[in-house]
């Protein structure tokens, strides 16, 4: 099972996504030394202008189990997101995805997580959608609650950072679930919070 041999132009209302190109190289850079970036995410805390260049580069073709969109918004680079394979028969995959700071509180990333889900489902025929974040990142958890996906489960340890096992937030969203909110974002921010103190599940 593989993602795709080429990256594929998405385009959407506002948002399109596109190859990465090296002239994406400064505002990655950007991106990763933005401090809400580094907050949730593993980017290196000496991130350098070389490390950018080398990160994009990377990301100029697909790869037999990994495809990374630029998100571009009239012409400016606005983040990246990734789909990456999962091990299942039946065909799944993870969704990552960061947003340039100038770009947040948009609903650029709630609708660059929408394109990809259709890309999912309805291109590639996959079954599964899963995603999986730093728990309390409220903007990671918004733009796929505007997807379809269920409240998060509470994963206390599930991911390394910097040499630390950090609590996350999962979800998964199935083929044919439902593509649109399954509570207001209200009650559903409610019972993540909740998950501070219990340390439960959400859902």
């Amino acid at each position: 099972m593989t993602v795709a041999n080429s990256i594929p132009v998405l385009r959407g209302a506002a948002v399109t996504l596109r190859p990465h190109t090296m002239s994406d190289v400064d505002a990655v850079y950007e991106r990763c030394v933005d401090p809400v970036t580094r907050q949730f995410t593993t980017i290196p805390l000496e991130y350098t202008p070389a490390m950018a260049a080398q990160y994009v580069s990377g990301l100029l073709e697909a790869s037999a189990d990994a495809i990374s969109w630029a998100i571009d918004v009239d012409g400016r680079y606005a983040g990246t997101i990734d789909l990456r394979t999962l091990p299942v028969d039946a065909g799944a995959g993870s969704l990552g995805f960061v947003t340039h700071p100038a770009f947040r509180g948009r609903g650029v990333m709630s609708e660059a997580v929408r394109l990809v889900v259709e890309h999912t489902f309805d291109t590639l025929g996959w079954q599964l959608l899963r995603w999986q974040a730093h728990a309390y990142n409220w903007g990671s958890a918004k733009a796929v609650w505007r997807n379809g996906f269920p409240v998060p489960s509470f994963v206390p340890h599930l991911l390394v950072e910097r040499g630390r096992a950090i609590d996350a937030w999962m979800s998964t969203l199935g083929r044919d679930d439902p593509r649109e909110p399954v509570a207001p974002w209200a009650d559903v921010a409610a019972a993540l919070a909740a998950c501070r103190s219990t340390g439960g599940s959400a859902g």
